[in-house]
């Protein structure tokens, strides 16, 4: 492989197993079109695919492959390495925790809140839209004012059943 004028050499066999999609899909390539639909160019005398990419990001990448923890590259926007993880087949989940929620705050920041995985999604995902920003409601309470007031209004209902809880165990009630 030539990653942005980086070389890696691997066996067939690791390029079959590669954790990346697009690398281990070039293993089942039976002509040159398909392998330059998954790469920029190939050179079939050094038997090397190019992909024009950051190379700086595939080290990490790379990195990840070997030790399972991806994180961001230093000096490199968050959201730019996230589009060379998609590009490579990795998705936020693969991000360690730290960095994941660094990407979630980048998004929000920006209003990409509704980018899937695949890029900007269709018209018609509205419905699954509508379930990530409740998701997002319920589970992170900073995430936006509608989130802050659900969780001020579930504290409110908790507050009020443990006093009436309380109150009912009294004579009078």
């Amino acid at each position: 492989l030539n990653v942005g004028g980086t070389r890696y050499a691997f066996t067939r066999e690791v390029i079959r197993d590669f954790p990346l999609r697009r690398v281990s899909r070039l293993h089942a390539c039976a002509s040159e079109k398909e392998v330059l639909e998954l790469c920029d160019d190939y050179d079939r005398d050094r038997n090397e695919f190019f992909f024009d990419r950051h190379a700086q990001a595939f080290v990490f990448i790379m990195l990840y492959v070997r030790s399972g923890k991806l994180r961001f590259v230093p000096g490199v926007c968050e959201l730019s390495f996230y589009t060379e993880m998609l590009y490579w087949g990795l998705e936020s989940a693969h991000l360690d925790s730290c960095c994941q929620r660094r990407l979630d705050d980048r998004m929000s920041e920006i209003g990409l809140d509704g980018l899937s995985e695949e890029g900007a999604r269709l018209p018609g995902d509205q419905p699954e839209r509508w379930l990530e920003q409740a998701r997002r409601a319920f589970e992170e309470p900073n995430s936006s004012l509608a989130a802050q007031l659900l969780a001020s209004v579930s504290v409110m209902f908790v507050i009020v059943s443990m006093v009436m809880l309380c109150a009912s165990t009294l004579p009078d009630w």
